[in-house]
């Protein structure tokens, strides 16, 4: 399978093209905040290993679907899988765990209640009235 995938990485961030699924998917990471999103092809394309700042690579990143999000701030250590399939769609990633993962009620009352954008929430939606 690792023939499959092909990366690009920056400071702060790693993509992936898993060209037997014609899957995209990246993960951005800045002290004590780990996201993993599904991407397209466009977004895949713009990313350069090189002469990107991180800053922009992470406005690119950040317009995929969150699959899972960890935080470690001073307020506190959470993770939510926003898609329950982020491992499954991303073999490729180390996610960063670090506090407890929150339960399926507690994810929907956050992407309900937090300012989690729209496709999120739709997606989890989705998600939910197939199971």
């Amino acid at each position: 399978m690792e023939g499959a995938l092909h990366f690009k990485a920056g400071p702060g961030w790693k993509a992936c093209h898993d060209s037997e699924r014609e899957l995209y998917t990246a993960e951005t990471f800045l002290a004590g905040y780990y996201d993993l999103y599904e991407i397209n092809e466009e977004i895949f394309g713009k990313l350069k290993t090189k002469g990107m700042e991180q800053r922009e690579a992470h406005e690119l990143i950040n317009n995929g679907r969150r699959l899972y999000k960890s935080v470690s701030d001073r307020n506190g250590a959470y993770d939510i899988a926003l898609d329950e399939n982020y491992a499954s769609l991303c073999p490729w990633a180390e996610v960063q765990r670090t506090g407890e993962l929150w339960d399926k009620e507690l994810t929907d009352l956050a992407l309900a209640v937090f300012d989690f954008r729209k496709s999120d929430r739709e997606k989890r939606s989705e998600e939910l009235n197939n199971h």
